[in-house]
């Protein structure tokens, strides 16, 4: 049992195991730098994922600009089932480690929805849109982590306005406008599983009332989550997106 530090945790309530102690623990979490390579992202996917985070970084550098007239970004992507089944397997895999049956509880539970379920009621929350697109599933990724961090909400005004920021700096960008569907969904997809797992843990650890625990988990997870950037624990956020503090 590698990842399902707390089995009855997957088998009795829709959150992914959690922290066992104060010590940080990533069992519901992606892990970044080298964690991108033990989710066994493809390569492509894998660079995709370390530029995204270098472009999140200037974006939150300065306000959403308008982009270039030349520079053309379609976010959105059409999704392919066999990219769903591998970024669904992986996610299993990750929390499951190597024993089957772990494996199996994490990918019946991938496979009922409630992890996408709640995502897709995150987005709603903070006023952004579709899941088949990486800006606005991107935006939703680091308003989540940012509230995570900070123990504060962020209305839908600042988490659209974070979102325009990512849409100005990408559309500028020929790596990440140039990246084909298969790539932005493995992306916006993997972003979705493990933002989902993070929040519903973050969620049971507020209703322990542990505050030791819970700031340990606050930490870890800008260390382990966005540990290439950009630094969410550093930024504040108002509504014309995030600024540095």
């Amino acid at each position: 049992m590698r990842r399902l530090v707390l089995v009855t945790a997957a088998l009795l309530v829709p959150v992914v195991p959690l922290v066992a102690s104060a010590q940080w623990s990533p069992s519901a979490t992606l892990d970044l730098g080298m964690g991108y390579g033990r989710m066994a992202l493809s390569q492509a996917a894998l660079n995709n994922a370390r530029k995204l985070s270098e472009d999140s970084d200037k974006a939150f550098a300065s306000k959403a600009s308008k982009a270039d007239p030349v520079a053309e970004f379609d976010p959105t992507f059409k999704p392919q089932p066999e990219v769903s089944r591998t970024v669904h397997h992986r996610f299993a895999l990750y929390y499951g480690g190597d024993d089957p049956d772990d494996q199996q509880v994490m990918a019946r539970k991938v496979a009922s929805g409630d992890y996408h379920e709640h995502f897709r009621a995150l987005m709603d929350r903070h006023g952004l849109g579709d899941i088949n697109d990486l800006v606005e599933v991107s935006a939703a990724r680091y308003v989540v982590l940012w509230e995570i961090i900070h123990g504060k909400k962020v209305s839908p005004v600042q988490a659209r306005a974070v979102r325009e920021q990512l849409r100005s700096q990408f559309a500028r960008d020929r790596w990440i406008s140039r990246m084909d569907d298969a790539g932005k969904q493995e992306l916006a997809e993997t972003f979705v599983l493990h933002v989902a797992a993070a929040e519903l843990a973050h969620a049971e650890l507020l209703r322990r009332n542990d505050p030791a625990q819970l700031a340990a988990y606050r930490a870890g997870v800008q260390e382990y989550l966005v540990p290439g950037g950009p630094r969410l624990d550093q930024l504040a956020i108002t509504d014309e997106g995030f600024v540095r503090r």
